[in-house]
Parts: structure tokens; sequence; C-alpha cells
């Protein structure tokens, strides 16, 4: 009887199939779940690139924001700054 068991191929086939079922599915650490973590940490790396592309951005407009030239050129163009007894004429061109 046992030599029937071992030898009959529906049954090996029945319980490959119930423990990949018991993997994928009802597991503690399943493969839905290490997915979904993957994909949280392709979003969370994605978002540590960006801040970390705009902290050099920053890092750079900081450092140039030190020379005094680029300082008032900066407060010109941003902040529409001017000296004393100056016009400024705003030209805005349709695109």
């Amino acid at each position: 009887m046992l030599k029937k068991l071992f030898k009959d191929r529906r049954l090996w086939y029945i319980t490959i199939a119930v423990f990949i079922l018991l993997i994928s599915v009802f597991d503690k650490n399943n493969l839905i779940e290490a997915w979904r973590i993957k994909q949280q940490i392709k979003e969370l790396e994605e978002q540590r690139d960006y801040y970390q592309q705009k902290i050099q951005e920053d890092s750079t407009l900081l450092e140039n924001l030190k020379d005094d030239q680029f300082l008032e050129k900066f407060a010109r163009e941003h902040y529409l700054m001017k000296r004393s007894g100056e016009t400024i004429y705003l030209i805005e061109e349709d695109e």
C-alpha cells in the first residue's frame, strides 16, 4: 500500500500544489506580501533619489547666493526687487 502511494503521480502533484498554495497565499511571509514590500521599497528609493537631487540643487543655489551679484540677480528675477529710482517693466510672451 505504501509503495502504491509513492508511485501515484496524482498524489505528488496534489501535494506539491497544496504546498505551493500554502507558501504563496497562507504563509505569514507569502509571495504576495513579499511583492508588496518590494514595490514599497522601489517607491521609497525613487523618493529618496528625488529628495537627494533636490538637496543637491538647493545646496548649489545656497552656495551661489553667497555671491553678491548672483544674490541681486536672483532677487530681481524671483522677487521683482528693484533699486530705488528704478522702473521695471514686465514683458510676458505668449507661447
